[in-house]
């Protein structure tokens, strides 16, 4: 009987892969229609192919993203937040739709609430230059320079010495450490006496 189930298992397995690759052909192909009428300048027809692509695989992020990216573009960040908020309740996954998620909160004014969507991603991938990137850059443009500095060796430690990014990323992280050791350098002494501050910015600000 054991057996028998075992078998079951593996045929009804089998099946949900088989029926899995035409669906997501189906929505490939959708989202490319999408964006060749985008490109042609048909808007509607590309939202409407965008639609049916995530009705097809709801379960997957490229339609959400395609379609949240043309709202974007459009200038209507309202709807391009609801469908990026649909796509990370759906689908959870993907390095663009949690980006696209938090230049939708951005857009709308949800500047914390667009940091977070990037330190999801960051735990989710953490070893994801894109993520890491768009979270200092977050973390840099509402001056929490710390935090900056601590994903910018994050993405750092992750490049290839050879590699055309290498040589800018260190320079970010090289300004940085100069910008908030100079802050923490004049109040330094409160930093050395707080209790709650962490052994980096003790170590930036020069305490014994």
């Amino acid at each position: 009987m054991a057996r028998l189930s075992l078998v079951l298992a593996l045929v009804f397995s089998v099946q949900a892969h088989a029926q899995s690759a035409p669906t997501l052909d189906r929505m490939a192909l959708l989202i490319e229609r999408g964006h060749a009428r985008r490109a042609a300048g048909d808007v509607i027809g590309a939202l409407g192919l965008y639609r049916d692509a995530i009705s097809v695989a709801p379960r997957r992020s490229a339609g959400y993203v395609a379609l949240g990216e043309l709202y974007l573009a459009l200038s209507e960040p309202s709807r391009a937040l609801e469908v990026f908020e649909s796509g990370a309740r759906a689908a959870g996954d993907g390095e663009a739709l949690w980006i696209g998620l938090a230049r939708a909160r951005d857009a709308m004014g949800k500047h914390d609430e667009a940091r977070d969507a990037l330190r999801t991603l960051r735990v989710r991938a953490p070893d994801a230059p894109a993520a890491l990137a768009a979270l200092a850059e977050a973390a840099e443009a509402r001056g929490a320079f710390v935090e900056a500095l601590s994903v910018r060796r994050a993405l750092l430690a992750r490049l290839d010495a050879d590699a055309p990014a290498y040589t800018e990323a260190r320079a970010r992280v090289r300004a940085l450490e100069r910008l908030v050791g100079a802050a923490d350098r004049v109040r330094g002494g409160a930093v050395c006496k707080d209790p709650r501050v962490g052994a980096v910015r003790h170590a930036l600000a020069g305490c014994p």
